[in-house]
């Protein structure tokens, strides 16, 4: 657009593939470690940035022409290959880095005819201006809060989200890049401004709605298991309260730190014995978790719970469980095992108690989504056994 050699056309190039680089990464959690995937970024940089620069060199028209635009699939390629986010979202992070890149070089271009006689270093200048404000914005301000609603976004955002950002970014990538469009006048330079606006506005709304939309679903999916949780922890207060009263005087070995934990594993633990179950405990875990008490209480004493049906209903003379409760960094891992009978039923991968325990079932499914964990189940040589793992969140999520 404004010219020059090989060299300035490296330059020109590495800054683009650089910002949009550097900008997804910064709202990335990538699939690999971050040292290899900044290795490899850089890589993927140097041979984008030489190739561009030797089509440039060699076809000049056709690149000034065509350049902008292949590079959407190209770099969209690399970043689906290095990112663990799903499509949608993947886009959004992309097309936002191509908004970006798209504003830098409308703003270099037409800076350096305005005011500066079409100079190719004060192009090179404000463009590098430019990207340096935009990083330092996005590392220390937007990259936070981004990462901090990254889940409600990765849940919500669909093929209509996606859409609409690409025709959007399309077609003011359109209006930046196209050489036959690109004329010289103020009155231009304000319609490409405005569609830039506009596309910027358009960015900034789908990202607040789908966040809206989000937290909203996750609030109603919250309200739904805070019902859940009363009515369930009715049911354990009255079974404590009688395991109490026909252990009472009794001394018992704490099991854990945690106060919820030690009383609802205590309880069911004194309930399974006075039912000639052989109950082996291990947990290992912090004092405080950022996982609710409700629904610790509400996986553990479901779990337990149908442990002791199942082996009330195996009618085998010895009846054991054994349950481990561990805490690893930011996970927590349930693993149950226990007696069961030959003849129990499976629905869709969840056992079938009929003993009313089925909403107790649906809700530890339920609390299993909410910390995006996994749930398995599955049944062998007479043993239930039941994997829970929970993705422990940094901050509380809730109070019980």
């Amino acid at each position: 657009m404004l010219g020059g050699s090989f060299w300035i056309s490296f330059l020109r190039n590495g800054l683009s593939a650089g910002l949009i680089i550097t900008i997804f990464m910064l709202l990335e959690h990538p699939a690999a470690s971050l040292r290899k995937t900044v290795g490899r970024c850089i890589l993927f940089c140097l041979l984008v940035t030489t190739g561009f620069s030797f089509w440039y060199l060699f076809d000049s028209e056709n690149f000034i022409r065509f350049a902008g635009m292949l590079s959407i699939p190209i770099v969209g390629i690399f970043c689906i290959l290095i990112s663990r986010d799903g499509l949608y979202l993947l886009l959004y992070k992309l097309t936002l880095g191509f908004y970006l890149l798209t504003v830098t070089i409308f703003c270099g271009i037409d800076s350096s005819r305005l005011w500066f006689r079409g100079s190719i270093w004060a192009d090179i200048v404000v463009r590098i201006a430019l990207a340096a404000v935009i990083v330092f914005i996005f590392a220390t301000k937007v990259r936070k809060s981004f990462l901090d609603g990254v889940d409600y976004l990765r849940e919500e955002m669909d093929w209509f989200s996606a859409v609409t950002l690409l025709l959007s970014v399309l077609i003011a990538a359109l209006v930046a890049f196209w050489p036959g469009s690109h004329d010289f006048s103020i009155l231009h330079i304000g319609r490409t401004a405005i569609l830039l606006f506009m596309t910027g506005l358009i960015q900034y709304m789908v990202f607040d709605l789908y966040l809206h939309r989000g937290k909203e679903k996750r609030r109603r999916a919250e309200h739904e298991l805070l019902e859940m949780n009363e009515q369930l922890i009715r049911h354990q207060l009255e079974l404590i309260e009688r395991v109490r009263e026909e252990t009472k005087g009794s001394r018992r070995k704490r099991i854990c730190e945690n106060e919820t934990v030690d009383r609802i594993l205590s309880t069911y633990e004194g309930w399974a014995e006075k039912e000639n179950i052989q109950a082996d405990i291990c947990v290992r875990m912090a004092g405080d978790t950022t996982v609710s008490d409700g629904d610790l209480a509400a996986v553990l004493a479901n779990i337990f719970e149908n442990a002791i049906y199942s082996c009330l209903k195996s009618g085998q003379p010895v009846m054991r469980i054994r349950l481990s409760v561990v805490q690893k960094t930011k996970k927590l891992a349930i693993l149950c095992r226990n007696t069961c009978s030959s003849d129990i039923r499976m629905r869709d991968g969840v056992l079938e108690m009929g003993t009313g325990s089925e909403p107790g079932v649906s809700l530890v499914t339920k609390i299993v989504s909410f910390y995006q964990g996994e749930a398995d189940f599955s049944v062998e040589n007479g043993v239930f056994t039941t994997r829970i793992l929970l993705n422990i969140p940094e901050h509380t999520q809730r109070t019980p």
